[in-house]
């Protein structure tokens, strides 16, 4: 589960890319044949889809580990249930 603090991470990082990729948008409309200027808006749009993937894959991995995480208590859950069977079977 995120909590507050990552999620005001998350609004910053959404926040300053709008406000870059606006200013590399603004900059290569003035100059559109301006190499430097389209390898950069390359770039940051490389480095968004990239940043968007690790999210994904966090995102991911704490869907996993919560599965998991319910497996193991559902399986020491039936194992004191037959802990408690056997206890009854010998009295």
């Amino acid at each position: 589960m995120r909590n507050k603090i990552q999620n005001i991470q998350d609004i910053e990082y959404y926040d300053n890319s709008i406000v870059i990729a606006d200013l590399i948008k603004k900059w290569t409309k003035a100059k559109p044949n301006n190499k430097e200027l389209l390898d950069l808006q390359s770039r940051f749009i490389q480095m968004c889809i990239y940043v968007a993937g690790l999210q994904n894959d966090l995102a991911a991995c704490k869907i996993a580990n919560s599965d998991y995480r319910e497996q193991k208590n559902e399986a020491l859950y039936n194992l004191e249930l037959i802990k408690e069977d056997l206890k009854e079977q010998e009295i």
